[in-house]
C-alpha cells in the first residue's frame, strides 16, 4: 500500500515556567492508503498533540514528516493550508455542525471553500452511508449519532487522502459508537487512510492496527 504519512524522529516539548515538558520523543509512524489505525492512551499522553502535528495545526516540533510524499519542512504556510484543505478531513468529539444550515449544506461546506459547486458529491455520500433521509433536515432535527455521522461525511466531502478522528465516539452510546466505527471502516475501504485516537480500547480494536501512546512513544498493541 502507498504510504500517505511517514514520520521519523518526531519530538515535541512544551515550556512550563523554567521547565521543558517532553510530550513526544523520537517517535516514528506511518500509515498507508486504505488503512485504519487507532491510537489509545490516557489523557495527557500526547495523542491530540500528535494529531495536531499530522493535521498541520501545529508546526513547532523536531523531526521529519512527509505527507502524501512531500516533506513539510519544504513547504510554506500557504502550501500547508491548501494541502490540509484538499487532503485532510477532521472528525472531532463534537460535531460542530452549523445550526442554520441543513445537513447537506453542512456537508458541502469544505467544497465551497475550494470553490466547488453543486451538491452531487454530498448527496452521493449521504446515499452511500444510508443517510439521505436527513439530507434536508437541520442539525436540531436529528439525533446526536446522526450529527456525528454527518460531521464525518463533511470530513469526507473533498475526498481526503487522510481522515483524522479525535475521540469520534466519545459522546455516543455503545450502539451509535459501533455505527460510527463502521463508517470509519467504510471510509478506509473507499481509499482514505483513517487515523483515530480514543480512550476506548474496545473501539480501538476495531481498527486494522492498534497503537498505544506511552512515554512519548508509540507501541504496537497485539
Amino acid at each position: 500500500m502507498d504510504k500517505i504519512v511517514e514520520i521519523s524522529g518526531l519530538s515535541k516539548a512544551y515550556t512550563q515556567g523554567h521547565e521543558q515538558i517532553l510530550v513526544l520523543e523520537e517517535l516514528s509512524f506511518a500509515i498507508s492508503k486504505g488503512e485504519f489505525v487507532s491510537i489509545v492512551g490516557p489523557s495527557g499522553s500526547g495523542k491530540s498533540t500528535f494529531l495536531n502535528i499530522i493535521g498541520l495545526l501545529d508546526d513547532t516540533y523536531s523531526g521529519e514528516i512527509k505527507l502524501f510524499g512531500r516533506r513539510l519542512e519544504d513547504m510554506d504556510e500557504y502550501e500547508k493550508a491548501v494541502l490540509r484543505l484538499k487532503n485532510i478531513g477532521f472528525v472531532f468529539q463534537f460535531d460542530s455542525l452549523l445550526p442554520e444550515f441543513t445537513v447537506l449544506e453542512n456537508i458541502e461546506m469544505p467544497a465551497r471553500l475550494l470553490g466547488s459547486d453543486g451538491p452531487g458529491r454530498g448527496l452521493e455520500l449521504l446515499k452511500r452511508f444510508d443517510l439521505e433521509i436527513i439530507a434536508h433536515k437541520f442539525p436540531m432535527e436529528i439525533s446526536g449519532g446522526e450529527k456525528q455521522r454527518a460531521a464525518m461525511l463533511r470530513a469526507l466531502r473533498n475526498r481526503p487522502a487522510l481522515l483524522i478522528a479525535d475521540e469520534p465516539t466519545g459522546n455516543l452510546d455503545r450502539h451509535t459508537s459501533g455505527v460510527i466505527l463502521d463508517d470509519l471502516r467504510r471510509a478506509a475501504e473507499l481509499g482514505a487512510g483513517v487515523l483515530m485516537v480514543t480512550h476506548n480500547e474496545e473501539a480501538a480494536r476495531r481498527a486494522d492496527r492498534m497503537l498505544r501512546m506511552a512515554g512519548g512513544r508509540l507501541e504496537a498493541v497485539k
